[in-house]
């Protein structure tokens, strides 16, 4: 299943009613979705950057991601 399939079948959630364990979702460098990450809580979330660098953990607040956050969804 594709990221875009993914987000299609969550359960939509507000930014402010965020709870860990649910998916952030991010296009990147087209219109499509192309990123997902799993909240862990303090406006925090953890996901791997890229192929072959670490997987890391930073916050839905930073310039990068937030120009880029499309929603998150609950399974």
């Amino acid at each position: 299943m594709c990221i875009r399939d993914r987000y299609s079948v969550t359960t939509r959630v507000k930014t402010s009613d965020l709870r860990p364990g649910d998916l952030v979702f991010f296009r990147q460098s087209s219109s499509r979705i192309s990123h997902v990450g799993l909240y862990v809580g303090s406006g925090q979330f953890v996901h791997a950057p890229s192929s072959g660098k670490d997987v890391e953990i930073t916050g839905l607040d930073k310039a990068y991601w937030k120009k880029r956050y499309v929603g998150a969804g609950r399974v």
